[in-house]
This record gives C-alpha cells, structure tokens and sequence, in this order.
C-alpha cells in the first residue's frame, strides 16, 4: 500500500478566501483559548504586517488597527473538510478523514491509472490549488508516517520499505502528534529527532509517554498495522461557502460557485456518477434566500462545462441585496452511463448541438427555448409538440413529415392508385387512441411502394373502403 497525506494547515483561512477581496485586505481567524482570544491564523497580508498564530487578538488589532476578524467555526471546518474528501474520491476510493485538518489517500491502486506516483502527486497538488488550498503533502508505505511526514516544509516521498526507517530516525519531533506536556518531557531529556528515542528502552518510553504513543510509533515503522475507517461520501451534493465580503455582482459569484462546482466535480468522478439539475441558493445581507435552478437536458459531470452554464444562466438575474454567502444543492446522483467513443472522439449520439441548446436555455430561460419533440401518443399528428428537449422514440416506423390535410387516393382494380398501381409492403397497423379527448381516432396503416419506387404511409378509416395518403418517407 500507499498512503498521500493532505495536510491542511490553513483550512478556516482557505475556506473563506475566495473572492477577489479577499486577497488584497489583513484577515485573521479568531478563537478562544482558555481565557483569552488569540489568532487562530491569519492570511498572507496580515502575516506580511507581523501577526502570527497564537497572538493575543488585543496585540494583533494593535498591529492592524483595520484587521478584518472573523471567529472559528469548528463545524465549518469539520464540514469543509467532508467537502474535500468528496472531491478526493476522483482519485481513490479509499480516504480517510484525519481530523481536524487532514486526509489520507490510499495510492498504491490507482497510481498507474494517473501515470505513477509523480503524475498523481502532481495533479492532486494542481486540483487542489483549483479549489484554493495549499495543503503539505507526503507519501509513505503506511498512513502514520505519511501523516507526520506531511507536517514537513518540505514534501517527502517514500515508496520503500526501506527508505522508510532511515527517514523516520531524522524526523523531528516537532511533527508528530504529541501534547505539550510530552513535547515539554522530550525537550527537557535533550530530544530533538524520532531517532533519540527509537534508542531508547521501550520500558522507560511506555512508562513516560503510555502505550499509545508507542502503538503509533510501531505503525508508522510498519510493524503494526494500521486500520483506519475509509469515508463513505454521500449520494447527492451540498455544500456551502461564506463569502469573507459582500458582493454585489453576478461575476463576483463566480469565484465562490468555481470552488463550490470543483468540489461537485471530484465527488462526481468518485461516484462515476453524473447530476442533471442543480440549485444555487444566495444568501442576502437582510433578506430572506433566494434559490436558482439550473436543469440540465442531459446529465453532466464536468465542473468547467456547468460553470459556463451557470455564467450565462446567472447574466438572466438581478441581485436582490449583496450576497453574504452561497450553497449549491444537487439532485441525487445519477450512474454514469458510458459509452464507446466514436472514430473522432465523440460518443454515439453526442452532439454539439446538445450544448447549444442547454447554453441557450440557462442564458435565455427554458420557457425561451423550444425545439420539436417526440410525445407518448400513438397518433400521428399527436405524437409530436414543442418541449425543451427532443428525447423520445416514435411509437413504431414512422416518416418525418406529415399531409394536413391527408390526401385521398383513388380506388384502382385491386388496391389504391397514386401514378399507378401500389404495392404492399407491410401491414395493416391498427391505431386506435384518443376516446378520452374527443379526438377518437380509428385507422388502418400500411407502407406501400408506388411505382417509382418510393415509399409512401397510407391508412383507411377502419370499416371504411377509401384510401388516403398521409406521408411519405424520406
């Protein structure tokens, strides 16, 4: 096996950073430690002006006098991260959540599938940084030592077994994961790297620091193993994102809804799934929410495809009041249903005029945009009407295009005449429909050939001795 740890140090601070505005102002996130309040982290700018994690927030505001605060919230985080191990199920199907800030994947699959392990590293590093995370990364044999790897400042691969113990011995102790009375009992013993201790007498080592953190240690050496409960994603989307200022403008949405349809487009490719309708709530300054509805004619899985369908479907609306914050809601996921591509590339049956119609219906409306379209009925000048979508089979062989009104055929010796004597080729079929409506209708069809060779579609009125032509086909 093995395991790439993501390692989100600033998880609160990229969870709010996704506006233009954003970038440019010092922002700290503020949380209670025991009965202080002090900064929890704080954004490139702020940190550029010389405030740092764990400073009193009356110090920081004393730095920054026009410091933007916003306080932590733990659920949120909690949240975001469920949100990330949604978008990492596109490239395994094994992640574990590594709270508060952390996930775990299992590479060792999937990693020919992405071209090796460099190519994977890579383009995980690359999605991510499209969401707006910057996570530490590492790679080992085995989840734990990926993990205290990962608190590294540099990112460190491992493949092998046997690079793995000569790794470890130079680890500082400062990347696992111990309390601040352990750190204080390692320093005070002249400790600094995993090494020292794996010197010294595991007896001594139990009795200071318990079994447990022992039990870590033999699993990040491989000498235990390692079982870690995977995350079981959901079977539909929602997510929301809280915008650090307001925005008044549709473009400005767009930041905020790219990270939100990213995230849509990792769980996706996870599920090897596919949504065809999604809603886009904003949430206003001192209003009530406002829902958008974006109903796709087929379903899609491609982030970059739906943010140009929401880019002209959000040209159609108005703000109400600057909007404080965005969640994107979906339907339940739909199985993909793959199919052979064709000799240049395109699938059987995708047509470039299928993204036509759903770009024209999100920039116009769907009450807009009409085309023809098959109908459940089996009459013929019933069985068709305008819709949003042409989808649908015609209800046995039938031609396009249809006589109003049908023309009457003479009666020759043996049959109906038009230019000569007609030949059957099929039928009869019976079509009796429409009781219900008033618009009873009782036929007789046939396919005939004339003597051209065209086929024509004829019926009789069952009971009836007359013959009329009601379309020919093509």
């Amino acid at each position: 096996m093995l395991w790439l740890a993501l390692r989100f140090s600033h998880l609160a601070l990229e969870r709010l950073a996704t506006s233009i505005q954003a970038a440019a102002v010092p922002l700290v996130i503020r949380e209670q430690h025991a009965n202080r309040q002090q900064v929890f982290d704080a954004s490139p700018v702020a940190r550029q002006l010389g405030i740092r994690r764990g400073m009193s927030m009356k110090k920081a505001q004393l730095l920054v006098p026009d410091l933007t605060i916003v306080d932590r919230d733990m659920g949120q985080e909690a949240e975001g991260l469920e949100h990330l191990a949604n978008w990492a199920m596109q490239f395994t199907s094994q992640v574990v959540l590594q709270s508060p800030h952390g996930l775990l994947l299992e590479i060792g699959a999937s990693r020919r599938l992405f071209g090796g392990v460099a190519a994977l590293h890579q383009q995980v590093i690359t999605s991510c940084a499209r969401l707006g995370h910057s996570p530490r990364t590492a790679i080992a044999p085995n989840p734990q030592a990926a993990w205290w790897f990962s608190a590294l400042p540099q990112s460190l691969v491992i493949t092998q077994d046997k690079a793995l113990h000569t790794a470890l011995t130079v680890l500082p102790l400062g990347c696992l994961d111990l309390s601040d009375k352990q750190r204080q009992a390692l320093r005070r013993m002249g400790l600094r790297h995993l090494g020292e201790c794996l010197r010294l007498p595991r007896a001594g080592l139990r009795r200071r620091f318990g079994a447990e953190w022992l039990d870590r240690l033999d699993r990040a050496l491989g000498h235990q193993p390692a079982p870690r409960s995977c995350f079981q994603p959901p079977r539909r989307f929602e997510a929301r994102l809280e915008l650090p200022a307001e925005v008044d403008n549709c473009t400005g949405l767009l930041f905020g809804l790219r990270r939100l349809l990213q995230e849509l487009g990792g769980a996706l490719l996870g599920a090897d799934a596919t949504i065809d309708q999604l809603t886009l709530t904003l949430e206003y300054v001192d209003i009530p929410p406002s829902a958008i509805v974006l109903q796709l004619l087929q379903p899609h899985h491609d982030p970059d495809y739906l943010l140009e369908l929401w880019r002209d479907r959000l040209e159609r609306e108005a703000l109400q009041a600057p909007v404080l914050g965005l969640r994107l809601a979906s339907v339940d996921f739909r199985l993909a249903n793959h199919a052979s591509l064709g000799l240049f590339g395109h699938a059987p049956g995708q047509l470039e005029e299928q993204t036509l119609w759903e770009r024209l219906q999100a920039r116009l409306g769907r009450d807009t945009v009409r085309r023809l379209g098959v109908l459940a009925d089996h009459r013929p000048e019933s069985a068709w009407g305008l819709g949003e979508s042409a989808e649908g089979n015609p209800m046995g062989q039938r031609p396009l295009w249809l006589l109003d009104p049908p023309e009457r055929l003479r009666q020759g010796p043996e049959g109906p005449w038009r230019d000569g004597p007609l030949r059957l080729e099929q039928g009869p079929e019976r079509i009796e429909s429409g009781w219900w409506q008033g618009r009873w209708v009782r036929r007789d069809y046939f396919i005939v050939t004339d003597s051209h060779g065209a086929r024509l579609w004829l019926f009789r009125q069952a009971n009836e001795r007359d013959w009329y032509l009601h379309s020919r086909f093509g």
